[in-house]
């Protein structure tokens, strides 16, 4: 129910995961007639797994930051979104190129001046 509201709420929704802190993946679909680019079972490893332990790493500093809204992930392929909601970690997939003005811009010139003035 959750994944399909989701998908009529938002059409750039690619995917839908929910697992909860104990690693229990309640929810892993994608958006139907979406191709994902990776197999169903890697879609449910990650989901299963990588998620609560990003959001609890970053909820270490809530005491003095205040409750993490949300977290983030850009890969090439992917730009993924991790809530935090009690018990739950949910999980947004969309096409890289979801409009983001503010992270797009910071993104190239953090990209450019890297490029520039650090080396390997």
């Amino acid at each position: 129910m959750f994944a399909e509201e989701a998908f009529k709420k938002d059409s750039r929704i690619r995917y839908v995961g929910i697992v909860d802190r104990q690693f229990h993946v309640l929810v892993s679909k994608m958006r139907p007639g979406v191709a994902s680019v990776t197999p169903d079972e890697s879609d449910r490893n990650f989901v299963q797994i990588i998620p609560p332990i990003i959001v609890d790493a970053v909820e270490k500093f809530s005491p003095l930051l205040g409750v993490v809204e949300s977290v983030t992930v850009r890969y090439e392929k992917v730009f993924l979104v991790f809530f935090a909601k009690g018990d739950y970690v949910i999980v947004l997939s969309f096409n890289p190129d979801v409009q983001r003005p503010f992270m797009s811009t910071l993104t190239e010139w953090v990209q450019s001046l890297a490029s520039q003035l650090l080396t390997d």
